[in-house]
């Protein structure tokens, strides 16, 4: 018997305490931490997740994806737009160039004399336009680029919807740590009560030593479970405190309680409410891959048809023998080019076959992906909603048990008191009392967590 007490007063510690530790995995990959803050801050479940949706390191980065994505776009669309270039050359001749020629100036053109062309101070000036006529890659791009823009703000969408997720679940997991500190202060006050009274008795001589013994270990258990939990309700703030971007060392208040979570959660129309495919994040950023699968393709198609370009050229030119090219005398000799280019592909040795070939691979497999994520989004959504109901109706069962384990046990005490009753009698009852409570803790915890799962896939934060 000493030995199944001992077994469930462990088992109520280790459930106590993966009520403060269990949203440890995946916070601290998720958060950032900004600069230290001082003032203690008082917290609603809303105003929590809307300061962390401020002061997030992740939101922050999103938002750079998104102006860098609309950058991008404009970057693409200057690419169709007219490009002008300037251009301005010298160049000293230190030694001309000398040539051959026959020597047709004496009539003997069997000889061959030295000649030298050009001048020794060269100076040239132009001016070029080019204009995209036609590029098939060109308009796929600026559609792609919208495209891309898009899907950078549905991250963005997708990162606040992370950070709302987590924060909920931080935020009650903190409420139910602290109603578990209370419920087990209580019980301790309740057992310490009762060890003194058998201790009374003992001392009366109505009842066994051992008596005493078995409930002193009981109350050893709980004042340890009971520093354990308030340690770790410690360390809970903290990190809350970690994933809100504050100091670890600012202090903060929750105003919401976890009896209004619990009274605010309507299980009816949480339960009633249909699941909006269209409206989940990630069914829409597997569209949008989609959509950018399929601009892959068009590209890759774009490789077969003809680039058009037009193109003006102005050009200055003016030759001395002596660097005097600001004199007014000198002449400038102009030039001028108008002309249009036609770059037609002709044959790429099935190269650009391939390409098409895998884009059109690589698209099929975005039709896929978005397929089965849409059977797959659908089924979560169906046990999401089924996880809340169980564990909404595990909550009420845990809720009644803890109320009759605590009702048997205390008539259990006043029948030992009375005699009527055996020790064993009186440990089977607390163990009873404490599995009721460590069971209400962890329903508890169960419903807040499938509530979130639920309000995550569906987006109703």
């Amino acid at each position: 018997m000493l030995n199944e007490k001992k077994n469930m007063v462990q088992t109520v510690q280790g459930i106590l305490l993966a009520v403060s530790m269990m949203f440890l995995i995946g916070v601290l990959s998720a958060q950032d931490i900004v600069p230290a803050q001082t003032s203690g801050r008082e917290f609603s479940l809303k105003s929590a997740q809307e300061y962390a949706l401020r002061h997030s390191y992740n939101v922050q980065n999103s938002l750079l994806d998104v102006a860098a994505a609309k950058k991008k776009l404009k970057e693409t669309a200057a690419g169709g737009l007219p490009q002008i270039s300037a251009g301005l050359s010298y160049n000293d001749n230190l030694k001309l160039a000398t040539s051959l020629i026959p020597n047709f100036f004496d009539g003997k053109p069997e000889e061959k004399i030295a000649v030298q062309f050009g001048t020794q101070h060269n100076a040239s000036f132009n001016l070029s336009i080019q204009q995209l006529l036609f590029n098939g890659s060109y308009f796929v791009g600026l559609q792609t680029s919208k495209i891309y823009s898009r899907l950078a703000e549905q991250n963005h969408q997708l990162t606040q919807l992370d950070i709302k997720e987590t924060v909920t679940s931080t935020y009650q997991t903190i409420l139910v740590a602290e109603e578990s500190e209370k419920i087990v202060s209580s019980s301790l006050q309740n057992l310490e009560k009762t060890l003194y009274e058998i201790r009374e008795l003992y001392k009366e001589g109505f009842v066994a030593e051992t008596d005493a013994d078995l409930v002193q270990i009981s109350v050893g258990a709980l004042k340890s479970s009971l520093q354990s939990v308030m340690r770790q309700r410690e360390v809970a703030y903290k990190l809350l405190n970690y994933q809100l971007g504050l100091s670890l060392e600012t202090p903060i208040t929750l105003t919401d309680t976890l009896e209004t979570v619990l009274r605010q959660m309507d299980v009816d129309k949480k339960a009633a409410q249909s699941f909006d495919l269209e409206q989940n994040i990630e069914y829409r950023m597997l569209t949008t891959q989609e959509q950018l699968s399929e601009m892959a393709l068009k590209n890759e198609k774009a490789g077969y048809l003809p680039t058009i370009s037009a193109f003006y050229t102005y050009q200055q030119m003016a030759m001395r023998d002596s660097f005097n090219f600001f004199s007014p005398e000198g002449d400038w000799f102009p030039l001028q080019i108008l002309g249009v280019t036609i770059n037609l592909p002709v044959f790429a040795s099935g190269q650009r076959k391939a390409k098409v070939a895998q884009a059109a691979i690589n698209l099929e497999k975005a039709k896929n992906a978005r397929r089965q994520a849409d059977q797959g989004l659908k089924l979560q959504a169906a046990q999401a909603r089924s996880n809340f109901l169980s564990a909404h109706e595990n909550y009420l069962n845990a809720d009644e048990n803890m109320a009759l384990s605590n009702k048997i046990y205390e008539v259990t005490l006043i029948k030992y008191k009375e005699g009527v009753a055996s020790s064993t009698d009186l440990t089977q009852a607390n163990d009873k009392f404490l599995a009721g409570q460590s069971g209400y803790i962890q329903a508890v915890l169960d419903l807040l967590n499938a509530k979130n799962s639920l309000d995550r896939i569906s987006n109703t934060y």
